[in-house]
């Protein structure tokens, strides 16, 4: 048997070690609520890393299950199994406030640290939805906009997301109304008016229907940061997602001996070979 037949499985498992560690990425992402005292609210941010070919929406489409679920009540249960039904390699976290209840509110930062494996893992998609209203919700419509990795699992680099107004989108589930509303005092999410209509980018009614409202955690919708929005949607900035690598994910203890220990029976193969 030849030197390279001996060698052959170590050398197939070593390279398996090897692309494992060096794929794997350790990434914080950091939340912030723009907005101001009487501004909206979020529920805990879905974010999911994936191939590219998972498509939370589209514009001019009925939302599926998932999405209604997430845009009516912020729920990601059904949005992460669609998710995975498309890229079962795919990873989905939800990120609420670090206090109180778990919306992320005005103000409010969340951070999370993930491993993420980014050679199958290189587009950002996230999900939540706003509050207060019945089905309205903020997203990526282009499933491949938020590069995170290069195609051999690389970190690109540090990046800031602004969501805007141009991410906040009317899933066309439910009348648009203070009836079923979320966060809002006395209303209960599940009293809606079903609307059966389409995906579409949230309009100005959202201001005209919750101005004013009284929210669950205290004090009303209306601050000025509510009415920028529908002035300039696009200079509406209503959170921030900020991601950095914390560090590589390191060789495991193992791999280096793995590697010495081939090394050094490949030496003594060769001696024992000429001698």
């Amino acid at each position: 048997m030849t030197l390279t037949n001996l060698l052959a499985p170590a050398l197939a498992a070593s390279a398996m070690l090897l692309g494992s560690a060096a794929s794997a990425a350790t990434i914080q992402i950091t939340i912030t609520n723009n907005t101001g005292a009487g501004g909206f609210a979020v529920t805990p941010l879905y974010t999911a890393f994936h191939d590219g070919t998972f498509d939370a929406f589209n514009i001019g489409e009925a939302a599926s299950a998932g999405l209604e679920l997430i845009a009516e009540t912020g729920a990601a249960s059904g949005i992460a199994a669609e998710r995975r039904l498309v890229d079962a390699d795919s990873q989905g976290n939800v990120n609420p406030s670090p206090s109180g209840p778990p919306p992320i509110q005005p103000g409010e930062q969340v951070t999370a640290v993930l491993d993420i494996d980014g050679a199958n893992n290189q587009y950002l998609t996230f999900l939540a939805m706003l509050l207060p209203t019945n089905d309205t919700f903020i997203g990526n419509d282009d499933a491949r906009a938020h590069r995170i990795f290069d195609d051999s699992g690389m970190f690109l680099g540090p990046q800031t997301i602004d969501v805007t107004g141009s991410h906040i989108f009317d899933a066309g589930t439910e009348i648009n109304g203070l009836l079923g509303s979320a966060f809002v005092v006395g209303q209960d999410i599940a009293l809606g008016d079903a609307e059966n209509g389409t995906v579409q980018r949230a309009g100005a009614d959202i201001t005209e229907i919750f101005a004013g409202a009284a929210l669950a955690p205290g004090g009303v919708l209306g601050s000025g940061d509510v009415l920028d929005f529908f002035r300039a949607p696009g200079d509406f900035n209503l959170l921030s997602i900020e991601i950095t690598e914390v560090s590589a994910v390191p060789l495991p203890a193992t791999a280096p001996m793995l590697l010495a220990g081939l090394g050094l029976l490949g030496w003594r193969m060769r001696k024992s070979q000429k001698a």
